[in-house]
């Protein structure tokens, strides 16, 4: 901590750094307040994963276009200090957890959400390269129901039943990585994009933060519909489109525990289903 302190002084010597995250991802990043800003500073057992999060953020942000892009924030500064990856960002505000509050806010940010959300499947990035390689990594996994759904999936794109088209994907898009921007430039701001691809699949993202908003089935086949209509597909394709994306996300398990990712990947194939079904 003192050695960052006393790097940091000549550029802000007025400023004081503050601790305010350590270890509390599964990378272990440390974040510090300094004055107005947040540093995040990789780990010594993780010494790239800023680097790692702004390059995919960049990449995202090419990829969406100045419009839908601009909700990912860019780094004030980025370098190496000790062998560390560190980026500097704007400071931004989390959502409430006053009742009220949070309540408030929320009603205004999900219909914004879920329309950059439909914006985003229309991104055409064009067909995925990667979707037999995911899904045939989901097959060879040891959750047998899983596997099943992953084997349905590849029968349908060998017979010409599913044509995936690919787009960005965050992977990991609910509630704790969804900011306020305190300036009121923007209507949200999306974070941690470290898990993020450009060669992604449409739904997970929406079926994910639909947990985390607690969206209704009805209120989540509308967003299908409209995401179905978006990739010029019918909703038979959206089970599909899942299923690739947790093969994806199975493929790059990282520091996912799998029995976590099972249990993950059953809630989301669990809420698609009763969406369907509504």
């Amino acid at each position: 901590m003192r050695a960052f302190e006393s790097a940091m002084e000549p550029a802000w010597p007025s400023l004081k750094s503050r601790l305010v995250s350590s270890g509390a991802t599964a990378d272990g990043t440390n974040v510090y307040l300094v004055g107005a800003t947040v540093l995040k500073v990789s780990p010594p057992a993780f010494p790239n994963v800023i680097r790692e999060m702004t390059d995919k953020a960049r990449l995202a942000r090419e990829a969406l276009g100045a419009d839908l892009g601009r909700v990912i924030p860019r780094p004030l500064g980025e370098w190496q200090m000790e062998g560390a990856s560190c980026a500097l960002f704007e400071e931004l505000a989390p959502i409430s957890s006053a009742r009220v509050r949070r309540s408030i806010q929320l009603s205004k940010i999900r219909p914004k959400v879920l329309q950059w959300l439909r914006e985003v499947a229309r991104v055409d990035r064009g067909v995925g390269t990667q979707t037999r390689l995911h899904l045939n990594s989901l097959a060879n996994c040891p959750f047998p129901a899983l596997q099943h759904d992953a084997k349905l999936a590849l029968a349908k794109l060998n017979d010409g039943d599913f044509y995936p088209r690919a787009t960005v994907m965050h992977t990991d898009l609910w509630l704790g990585n969804i900011m306020l921007d305190p300036l009121g430039k923007r209507d949200f701001v999306v974070i941690d994009w470290r898990g993020s691809t450009t060669d992604g699949y449409p739904i997970f993202d929406l079926i994910k933060l639909a947990e985390s908003f607690r969206l209704t089935p009805k209120a989540l086949k509308a967003e299908l519909d409209s995401h179905a209509d978006a990739l010029g597909c019918s909703l038979d394709n959206m089970r599909n489109y899942l299923t690739a994306a947790l093969g994806y996300v199975w493929h790059h398990l990282d520091q996912f525990p799998p029995e976590r990712f099972a249990a993950m990947a059953e809630r989301n194939l669990r809420t698609l289903g009763n969406a369907l079904s509504a």
